[in-house]
């Protein structure tokens, strides 16, 4: 049981440092992205839910286990570097870190069923619920504003055109 706890509690030390990284990630775009209103409300909604989930992985974290690092050395081992997005928005990259972060939570969620943490489980279906949900939101938001930028857009001389879209 200690190897399998000592795996449950590596696999939240990533989960940390991703959630970290997202953060930090997202902070730095819901800063740039003004002519997506939508987007940026949707990227600082979703903030606010990282920084309760981030709570929320250091609250395990923080439980006394037999063998586990304390909070000292994972706050040292912990560093947020993600390179930050520059120009548009990037959908492409907020898919692939929410599809990332759901398989993570799933492995999460399995590991703490076979260490009989119920606890921790919950948790981690609760959080795996919300990055469900933003992904949910990513991939309709992009089909949609896909669509939207494609679809002609007419000019003042009556002509159609698409070039003059963000």
């Amino acid at each position: 049981m200690a190897t399998a706890e000592n795996g449950l509690t590596e696999w939240f030390r990533d989960a940390e440092a991703m959630e970290k990284q997202a953060t930090t990630m997202l902070d730095a775009l819901a800063k740039r992205i003004e002519i997506y209103p939508d987007v940026k409300a949707q990227i600082e909604r979703h903030l606010q839910e990282m920084r309760e989930q981030a709570t929320a992985l250091q609250g395990y974290l923080e439980r006394p286990r037999e063998g586990a690092p304390t909070l000292k050395e994972l706050v040292g081992q912990s560093i947020a570097t993600q390179p930050d997005l520059s120009g548009a928005f990037v959908g492409d990259k907020l898919v692939k870190r929410a599809i990332t972060e759901i398989s993570c939570y799933n492995i999460l969620i399995a590991a703490a069923a076979a260490v009989g943490d119920s606890e921790t489980r919950a948790t981690c279906q609760d959080i795996l619920c919300q990055e469900e949900a933003m992904l949910n939101w990513l991939k309709n938001y992009l089909a949609s504003s896909t669509v939207e930028y494609l679809s002609p857009e007419e000019t003042p001389d009556g002509e159609a055109s698409t070039h003059s879209k963000p």
